[in-house]
């Protein structure tokens, strides 16, 4: 995943759930860099990431399809052209609302 090249293209971001993964998405790590990870979030409708927090910081975009991303008891549909960054440890949770797929960026470093 990561190499000594100070770029990486990323490809597949869109890709949706193929499998039958049961209540959850499928998560694809993409890209693990010394700054950053991405990672690729593709739900069927109806599937859940229940409430939880990260260690760091994270950006999630909408890719394709319609998520709901709650934080702080607010919700927010997640659709192409939409992101939401969320600080460290805070209590989130998605919902698909149709089969979708998002880019979760993991902050990691400085």
């Amino acid at each position: 995943m990561s190499d000594d090249r100070p770029w990486a293209f990323l490809t597949g971001l869109a890709d949706p759930n193929t499998d039958d993964t049961g209540e959850r998405p499928t998560v694809t790590v993409l890209h693990r860099g010394d700054t950053e990870t991405v990672i690729r979030l593709a739900f069927l409708s109806g599937q859940t990431m229940p409430d939880h927090t990260a260690a760091h910081p994270i950006v999630v975009l909408g890719q394709d399809g319609t998520i709901t991303f709650t934080v702080d008891d607010t919700a927010h549909r997640l659709v192409r052209g939409t992101a939401i960054r969320v600080d460290a440890r805070v209590p989130h949770s998605l919902r698909a609302d149709t089969d979708a797929t998002a880019t979760l960026i993991v902050v990691h470093g400085s």
